[in-house]
C-alpha cells in the first residue's frame, strides 16, 4: 500500500513537472516603443516590417497591427472601440535575436499588444461574404520583377504602382476595399510589377467613390489592366474578434 502511494506520488510530480516544462513564457521583444501619431497622414500601405530582429509599423490604427501581427486580414478583425480605426501609432520594437522567424516576432507582438494596448481577442467562424482573386480567362497581364529591383509600392490618388512585391498587397488591399475577405487562388507566388488606373474621385483605400465617377469598377480595372478577376460566394471565414483594447500605455 505504501509502495502503491509513493507510485502515485511520483507520478503526480512527474505530470507537475512536466507541465512546468511545457507552459514556456510568453515570447516578447528585448525593448519597444510605441507612440500615437498626433499629425495627419496620407494614405499609405501598412505593413509588418522586419528587418535583423527589428520591426517597425509607421501610422498604423491598431486594427490593422491586431490584424498583422495575427496573420489575418484587417476586415477579418471584428469589433472594438470605434478608435481603433481613427488613432493612429508609431511602433519600433526589437528582439536580440536576428534570426527570429517572422512567426516568432508574430508572437512577441501578440505579447506586446496584450501588455501596452490590454488586448483579448478570441477565435470565431461567421458566415461572410468572400472574394477569391483569381487569373481571368487571357492569363495575367504584368511582369516578374527583377532580381536587382527595388521592392516598393505608391498607392496614390487614382494611381498605384507596385515593384517586387507578391501579391499579398494586392489581396490585402482589396480586402479593405471591398470590406470582406480576398482569398488569393492565382498560384502565382514570385514577386511581380504591376500597377492600376482608377479614378481620382475613387478612394483607393476604401473603394469609395461619387456620384460622378465613370471609372471602371475595381471589378473592371483588375480584369481589364491585370488579367486578373473576383469571384463573390458566401461561405464561412474565420474571423478574429476583440473582446477588450485599451489606449496604449507609452513607453
Amino acid at each position: 500500500m505504501v509502495r502503491l502511494i509513493c507510485i502515485v506520488g511520483l507520478a503526480a510530480l512527474a505530470a507537475v513537472f512536466g507541465l512546468a516544462q511545457t507552459a514556456a513564457p510568453p515570447l516578447e521583444f528585448d525593448v519597444a516603443s510605441v507612440k500615437p501619431v498626433n499629425h495627419s497622414v496620407a494614405p499609405h500601405a501598412v505593413a509588418l516590417n522586419i528587418n535583423h530582429g527589428r520591426i517597425t509599423f509607421d501610422a498604423a490604427a491598431l486594427r490593422q497591427i491586431i490584424g498583422l501581427s495575427y496573420g489575418v486580414q484587417r476586415v477579418r478583425v471584428k469589433g472594438g472601440p470605434s478608435w481603433i480605426e481613427s488613432e493612429l501609432y508609431d511602433i519600433v520594437a526589437k528582439t536580440e535575436n536576428p534570426d527570429a522567424t517572422k512567426e516568432q516576432v508574430m508572437a512577441m507582438m501578440q505579447t506586446l499588444l496584450a501588455d501596452r494596448f490590454k488586448l483579448v481577442v478570441h477565435h470565431e467562424t461567421r458566415e461572410l461574404p468572400v472574394y477569391s482573386l483569381v487569373i481571368a480567362k487571357n492569363g495575367p497581364k504584368f511582369k516578374e520583377a527583377a532580381d536587382d529591383e527595388a521592392p516598393s509600392a505608391n498607392f496614390g490618388i487614382g494611381q498605384w504602382t507596385v515593384r517586387k512585391r507578391n501579391l499579398v498587397l494586392l489581396v490585402n488591399t482589396l480586402a479593405n476595399m471591398l470590406d470582406n475577405p480576398v482569398q488569393d487562388k492565382t498560384g502565382l507566388t514570385k514577386f511581380y510589377d504591376y500597377g492600376l488606373n482608377l479614378s481620382p474621385q475613387r478612394n483607393e483605400l476604401t473603394g469609395s467613390a461619387d456620384a460622378s465617377d465613370s471609372a471602371p469598377s475595381i471589378f473592371a480595372a483588375l480584369e481589364d489592366q491585370l488579367g486578373l478577376k473576383l469571384e463573390a460566394k458566401r461561405g464561412p471565414a474565420e474571423v478574429l474578434v476583440i473582446d477588450h483594447a485599451e489606449h496604449a500605455t507609452e513607453n
